[in-house]
């Protein structure tokens, strides 16, 4: 009995080691800013041939979590992202200084709600010239996301395409 109990802990910690390093590894296109500077983090992803992304977020928000804990995670997800953007997240009822993309400093929710960011998640897509190139609200199954980013990621929105067309034309 004791040989069986110590067998299945082995395995229990193996399973979350495993589920823990693979959650972490699809989560490598989250940045952790040290001063968001988000025209220092825009001008910094496209040196890196990448776009940043900013997540308006709020604790205990459930669309919020289900991104991370769902989306984010998924192979195709984790795959584009980690690639072709780096993402920042903003606490839309934080008090954190950030420098906006049009250099001005404010407070996150001051930042937010001058975004007009009014439900969470919010995600904004920044081309590499700092200019907004797609605003999405709300949860974004996989799919949806992954259509955003080849969006953004193949500069379709630069032809003036609306990203609900780009979508309609997928097929």
């Amino acid at each position: 009995m004791r040989k069986t109990f110590y067998g299945f802990l082995v395995v229990l910690v193996a399973g979350f080691v495993f589920i823990n390093s693979a959650n972490t590894r699809a989560a490598e296109f989250i940045v952790e800013p040290l001063d968001y500077d988000f025209p220092g983090e825009i001008s910094a992803a496209a040196d890196d041939g990448k776009n940043l992304v900013i997540m308006f977020h709020q604790n205990g928000c459930p669309y919020c979590d289900k991104m991370v804990k769902r989306v984010f995670p998924h192979p195709d997800v984790s795959s584009l992202y980690g690639e072709k953007f780096a993402m920042i997240k903003v606490n839309v009822k934080g008090d954190l200084d950030v420098i906006t993309p049009t250099g001005e400093t404010k407070a996150e929710k001051d930042f937010s709600s001058e975004s007009l960011v009014r439900a969470t998640p919010v995600f904004i897509f920044y081309a590499k010239d700092g200019k907004t190139a797609l605003r999405l609200t709300g949860y974004q199954d996989p799919e949806m996301f992954v259509a955003a980013g080849k969006y953004i990621s193949e500069g379709v929105f630069e032809d003036g395409t609306s990203f609900i067309n780009y979508v309609r034309n997928a097929d």
